[in-house]
């Protein structure tokens, strides 16, 4: 069983670092993290004299303990970060989120879609604690790993889960002789017996979690698990993920992608594994 022992925090030399770095120290303290390595992309050589900026913040911000190291390279952002995940086999990559008037967010789309570790997407609005989390549930494998070791998150620190299911109406509905709202109704039924198979082929105990079934009217999941999140009020949501590219059923492609180009005002993990793909809170809590 593979721990979560390395972190790679990414830094840019902005007011948004603090909170990164904070952010950073709370999620390694839940982990039991052994080492995180802070690293900045310069676009030309820096002196020392910033190197040193950056490890004063480490310390005044970064209360884990645990072994720090800063590192400053010459590059292109998601190249060089993606370079020195693997190299150093990191088992997670946090990253600053900043606004969609500040950032095109085109460093992080990458990441998700070609780091091997998990990715964790952090905005400045992100508040520092865990006491919510929001999954999306796609009835597979893969939700399911972020569903047992938010349990177990649950049970440790009292964390409140929510999974969230998204359905839409076919396109071809019509052809069947229903109106939209009468084919909406049947969906919702269908979706409700398949969890009530899910949960009983995985022994889920409802009365750990609360379930949320939305029907999705324009096809784009993305929108509708942002916006649960918000009203809901979540501190980060968890997208499950299985292979190096590949989101898990439901979640395909731009999705997670897509959960970056909002107002970016909540955490967003995206769940990958180094050996296809043991889940980050799994990890996180060394089940």
């Amino acid at each position: 069983m593979q721990n979560l022992n390395k972190f790679l925090v990414c830094l840019d030399s902005t007011p948004l670092d603090e909170h990164i770095i904070q952010y950073s120290s709370m999620i390694a303290e839940l982990a039991g993290c052994e080492k995180v390595y802070f690293v900045h992309i310069a676009k030309k050589n820096l002196s020392l004299k910033v190197k040193k900026y950056f490890q004063e913040k480490i310390q005044e911000h970064f209360k884990a303990g645990c072994e720090t190291e800063m590192q400053i390279h010459q590059g292109k952002n998601a190249v060089q970060i993606l370079k020195w995940s693997e190299f150093k086999i990191v088992d997670l990559v946090i990253l600053g989120i900043k606004p969609k008037t500040e950032s095109t967010g085109k460093h992080a789309a990458r990441l998700i879609n070609e780091a091997q570790c998990s990715v964790l997407l952090v905005p400045s609005t992100a508040k520092l604690k865990l006491s919510k989390v929001i999954i999306p549930l796609d009835f597979s494998g893969s939700s399911l790993t972020a569903i047992d070791a938010a349990l177990n998150i649950k049970e440790k620190m009292g964390v409140e889960v929510l999974l969230h299911h998204v359905y839409f109406v076919p396109s071809g509905y019509t052809h069947t002789g229903k109106s939209y709202d009468e084919m909406a109704e049947i969906m919702d039924k269908n979706k409700r017996r398949e969890y009530e198979q899910f949960k009983r082929e995985q022994s889920l105990d409802e009365s750990q979690y609360e379930v949320i079934f939305e029907l999705d009217e324009d096809q784009n999941p993305s929108d509708n698990i942002y916006e649960m999140a918000k009203e809901r009020n979540a501190d980060m949501i968890i997208v499950a993920s299985r292979g190096r590219t590949k989101l898990a059923s439901m979640l395909k492609g731009s999705t997670a992608v897509n959960l970056i180009s909002y107002d970016r005002e909540i955490a967003c993990l995206v769940v990958k594994n180094k050996a296809e793909n043991m889940g980050f809170f799994e990890t996180l809590l060394k089940i």
